[in-house]
């Protein structure tokens, strides 16, 4: 029997196809185009037909519960881990907080969450066009947090997809294929969203343990990218200080204390205040 351009050509596509370790329907009709193009499938092959043919040399679905509805993926790697697979979700997304410190193999905290962000579009500089207020930053802090309405649920593990201020990535590096954010990012990504940790003095004693990996020249540089209208640099100051760091070495942030009080943690019964960084924590 006369073989189709599918059956002869049937290896050499397969090689091409996981060469990916990951498709959407978007790709899989791109990969067909791609196919045609090298005339290794029929020109009038559709694109139901390619994905059932796909499916017997063993294309693989993974499924991905999210937003209260099901995102799906295709891989012919039956071992494509979790970080691989919900990364590939958003287009530029990278595992951040403390999921990053756990791929790294620094952490073990909170295990059973994976932080996936992806930064929002570049909307230029907007600290100065916010005039804070003493008065405005009491009242933001006594309120309680907010939390992003992306979540979801794979292989028992909750997912949370955030969506930081454009850095252009810094402190965004790749490990074995998967975009991960730093030790000095994850810090600063987990002192502004404290909110999903349980409160300032767990991430404290998180860094602690790992202090001889954070650079704080890295830690500053971050910050200053992320260019955060509120007084970020007094609180992770203050938050380096209680790592472990000496107040010598953390003179860039002392030089860039506001004029206001600031806070490690929103809406809490009672505060201790540190005078020296000007700050109100648990």
């Amino acid at each position: 029997m006369r073989q189709d351009y599918f059956n002869k050509n049937v290896n050499q596509i397969k090689s091409i196809a996981a060469s990916n370790d990951s498709y959407n329907l978007n790709d899989l009709k791109g990969l067909l185009i791609n196919l045609k193009e090298k005339g290794l499938v029929s020109n009038s092959m559709s694109s139901s037909k390619f994905y059932d043919r796909l499916v017997d040399i063993g294309l693989l679905s993974f499924s991905v519960f999210m937003d209260g509805g099901y995102l799906t993926r295709y891989s012919f790697n039956e071992s494509l881990s979790d970080e691989k697979l919900l990364t590939s979700l958003k287009k530029n997304a990278f595992l951040s907080m403390s999921s990053a410190l756990n791929y790294i193999g620094l952490s073990e905290y909170r295990n059973n969450f994976i932080f996936i962000s992806k930064e929002q579009t570049d909307k230029g500089s907007d600290s100065g066009d916010v005039e804070l207020t003493q008065k405005a930053i009491d009242n933001a802090f006594a309120k309680d947090y907010r939390k992003t309405h992306m979540i979801g649920k794979y292989n028992n593990k909750h997912i949370i997809f955030l969506q930081p201020k454009y850095t252009m990535q810094v402190g965004v590096t790749e490990i074995d294929g998967i975009k991960v954010s730093s030790v000095n990012r994850a810090l600063v990504e987990m002192v502004v969203n404290v909110q999903y940790f349980r409160n300032s003095r767990e991430i404290i004693d998180v860094f602690s343990k790992i202090k001889n990996h954070i650079n704080v020249d890295e830690v500053f540089a971050i910050t200053q990218r992320f260019d955060f209208i509120y007084p970020y640099f007094q609180s992770i100051g203050y938050i380096l200080e209680e790592i472990g760091f000496e107040k010598r070495e953390l003179d860039e942030f002392k030089e860039c204390i506001s004029e206001f009080d600031f806070y490690t943690d929103k809406n809490q019964l009672n505060y201790s205040y540190n005078p020296y960084w000007k700050m109100y924590h648990v």
